[in-house]
């Protein structure tokens, strides 16, 4: 069996000389190409996701990250047979230039293998697009959540009948894609087990509101910004779980339209026995030349809000 999920770094080159910017349906659209799926299953969640869109690194070379999720169904296509061929996003023309494996471990190697000597007990996450988390409401209408609700943030696992039906994100790929024998003890492990992971703000990197312009003159709110989630309590299978979710966050990324690119999140793991919020920092000898500078304050911000958002990040994780 091919190791699967995979996740491939993909630099192309745009052969367009003017042409509109490239959008997330544009995006959406080639993938759709390249790894369709049956009338039946094309309202429900891919198998796929795209980490952001192809971003610039300058002279029409772009950057591009890609991941397929299941574990028993190899992608119908994969980006390193299409390098050198034209492919249309939009109004450019890229061609791949060259395509990297960065990821192929099974979920049962993930789930099973021993994470080392060190206990992952925290970690900043920060956004790089966008992020779409929706509910619906009483009538069916969908809500978004401007705010990064902790229940969401791994995403949901769908039951019905006592068994697993579906499910989104990270905790979803598992439901979904891993062997059931490993899948359903893991999962109850970490709804179980993981009610002492706490977040909190990371300072100057505030969650805020982000607008994006998506197709047909729709805005699209989702949020942006960054978070440090810290477990503090636990054994040692409970970290283990947790440095797992942490991959699967990056792999899977976080909300609802993942598979058109929204939702693309970085996580940056600390290892120790304490949370780091816990861990004195070193006193520094003075300067005598040295001038303390004062962090800046943005216009129109005040203390009473500041507070109340670190008192929003409060919390556990599954509660």
């Amino acid at each position: 069996m091919v190791p699967v999920p995979r996740r491939w770094t993909v630099i192309l080159r745009d052969l367009a000389d003017t042409a509109r910017p490239i959008r997330p349906e544009d995006c959406h659209g080639l993938l759709n190409r390249w790894w369709p799926q049956s009338p039946e299953e094309h309202t429900a969640a891919k198998r796929w996701v795209m980490n952001g869109w192809p971003s610039s690194l300058g002279d029409r070379l772009h950057h591009w990250t890609l991941t397929w999720l299941d574990d028993d169904v190899p992608p119908p296509l994969s980006p390193e047979e299409l390098v050198g061929e034209p492919q249309r996003i939009g109004d450019h023309l890229l061609v791949p230039l060259s395509v990297t494996r960065t990821f192929d471990r099974t979920y049962a190697r993930m789930l099973t293998e021993p994470r080392g000597v060190s206990a992952v007990r925290s970690a900043k996450v920060r956004s790089q697009t966008p992020v779409v988390m929706t509910t619906r409401d009483a009538s069916g209408e969908r809500i978004p959540h401007i705010w990064p609700n902790p229940r969401r943030l791994f995403g949901a696992v769908h039951r019905s009948g006592g068994g697993i039906v579906g499910g989104s994100g990270a905790v979803g790929a598992v439901a979904r894609f891993a062997p059931s024998a490993l899948a359903d003890s893991w999962l109850e492990l970490v709804f179980d087990g993981m009610a002492q992971v706490r977040r909190a703000p990371l300072p100057g990197e505030d969650v805020r509101l982000a607008e994006h312009h998506h197709a047909d003159n729709r805005t699209v709110l989702g949020w942006h910004g960054g978070l440090r989630l810290d477990l503090t309590g636990g054994e040692r299978r409970h970290t283990d779980a947790f440095a797992v979710l942490l991959e699967l966050l990056e792999l899977t990324g976080v909300g609802k339209y993942t598979a058109q690119g929204f939702g693309s999140v970085r996580v940056d793991t600390v290892t120790g026995g304490r949370p780091s919020a816990e861990v004195p920092g070193r006193r520094r000898r003075r300067s005598p030349r040295r001038v303390a500078r004062r962090a800046p304050q943005r216009v129109g911000e005040a203390r009473p809000r500041a507070v109340a958002e670190v008192e929003e990040f409060g919390g556990a994780l599954f509660d």
